[in-house]
């Protein structure tokens, strides 16, 4: 079991931002599931204020140059809550050493938003 996460903090409105997550050398990533969580100013929340950000985002895989989708989705298509994640309709291989480029479109009209990613699935280790 293995999380990386993407951070994007004071994610302005109407601003773009492009996050990284580098892939440790030790070993493949496979993801299977998504979860996002988002706050405005570190404010508190209960489930029933939970906040649902209005954010785009674009995943490539550079070291295959492929991308999760055809142009940016909302955050709340392909992520789910630490509750009840998204579960990837096919797991996600990451090969060891690349990189995993985020790409988040602020598209609310008012709100900065802290938002984080979460990439959950497992290190698959080559046997030697």
């Amino acid at each position: 079991f293995y999380v990386y996460t993407a951070t994007f903090s004071t994610l302005a409105s109407g601003a773009v931002s492009t996050g990284q997550i580098s892939i440790q050398a030790d070993s493949d990533f496979l993801v299977q599931k998504l979860a996002y969580q988002a706050d405005i100013a570190a404010a508190a929340q209960t489930a029933s204020s939970r906040v649902i950000p209005l954010v785009r985002v674009l995943i490539t895989d550079t070291g295959s140059g492929r991308q999760f989708s055809d142009s940016a989705v909302p955050v709340t298509s392909i992520f789910g809550t630490a509750e009840l994640p998204f579960i990837l309709p096919a797991p996600r291989t990451f090969r060891a050493n690349t990189v995993i480029q985020v790409q988040a479109t602020n598209f609310d009209a008012a709100s900065t938003y802290n938002l984080r990613l979460a990439f959950i699935g497992h290190k698959v280790y080559k046997l030697r």
